[in-house]
């Protein structure tokens, strides 16, 4: 998971959470997040940062549960207010951006296709609340 892998980055080299954030750009308190388990970076750059920084493979940093977590979290907030093919194609683009340069295991495959498909019924789901919908559509 990425918050324990980030907290033990830091660790390794005695450094303090103001200290990550600071060299990141971030707050104090989105850094906290992150160590935390309460989000995972967005901006591909601070991915690239704390790679760079603590030399380590950018795979090793996200595995394939926080890409899900990181999925699910921006489709629910942000398809609904938003314009569903130019989110949902961004999205894929930060998807694509986490793996780039490697290849998806045959687990980390199927657990992206179990993700998208259960966004996809969620999202039905929720145009299905309108009772009217089943007898006109």
């Amino acid at each position: 998971m990425f918050a324990e892998t980030l907290k033990t980055l830091r660790k390794s080299r005695n450094m303090t959470q103001t200290e990550v954030a600071n060299m990141l750009g971030v707050s104090l308190r989105s850094y906290q997040n992150y160590e935390n388990g309460h989000g995972v970076p967005r901006d591909e750059t601070i991915l690239l940062k704390l790679s760079d920084y603590f030399d380590v493979p950018l795979k090793s940093l996200i595995s394939s549960d926080d890409v899900y977590r990181l999925l699910r979290t921006e489709a629910r907030q942000k398809l609904k207010s938003e314009d569903d093919r130019t989110e949902l194609y961004r999205l894929l683009q930060e998807v694509t951006t986490l793996f780039a340069g490697g290849n998806l295991s045959d687990s980390d495959r199927e657990l992206f296709l179990t993700a998208v498909t259960e966004l996809y019924r969620e999202t039905r789901e929720d145009a299905r609340e309108d009772p009217l919908e089943d007898c006109y559509g």
